[in-house]
């Protein structure tokens, strides 16, 4: 791995602007999540190191997704491996929507919603200014 020094600068549009709190929860931002005709309201923390997508259980429950019916995947964390479900389901930050596989753990408890590079990063153009505060999103589809 490389980095390389560009001979010119390189211009980035993004159409949202979302300024997040700054404290030790990470950047978190509001999400809608669909499957099926049902949607909710949530959040969920940016985590372009995760590999994937990893929402809470009781959100697939309450969206009527049958949790196991999903590809089973083992999560390595840095604490525990935990177990997820995969199911296509519509992700939307703002006016940016698509479809999208997420995980749902198998257990019920999970702390925190994770956008990961699957699912997530890969759909979207990112930009974070960490000293504002301020994320800055475009979609990639």
């Amino acid at each position: 791995m490389q980095i390389q020094r560009l001979d010119q600068p390189v211009q980035l549009t993004f159409s949202l602007a979302f300024h997040y709190a700054d404290d030790a929860s990470g950047i978190i931002i509001p999400m809608a999540v669909r499957f099926a005709g049902y949607a909710i309201e949530t959040k969920a923390t940016v985590d372009p190191g995760a590999t994937v997508c990893l929402f809470k259980r009781e959100h697939g429950e309450e969206l009527g997704i049958p949790i196991e019916r999903g590809e089973l995947i083992t999560l390595g964390t840095l604490g525990r491996p935990i177990q997820a479900y995969g199911h296509e389901i519509v992700l939307q930050t703002g006016d940016i929507a698509f479809e999208s596989i997420v995980y749902f753990a198998k257990a019920h408890g999970l702390k925190r919603n994770l956008l990961g590079r699957q699912g997530w990063a890969r759909k979207i153009l990112l930009g974070i200014n960490d000293d504002d505060c301020m994320l800055y999103l475009n979609s990639l589809t």
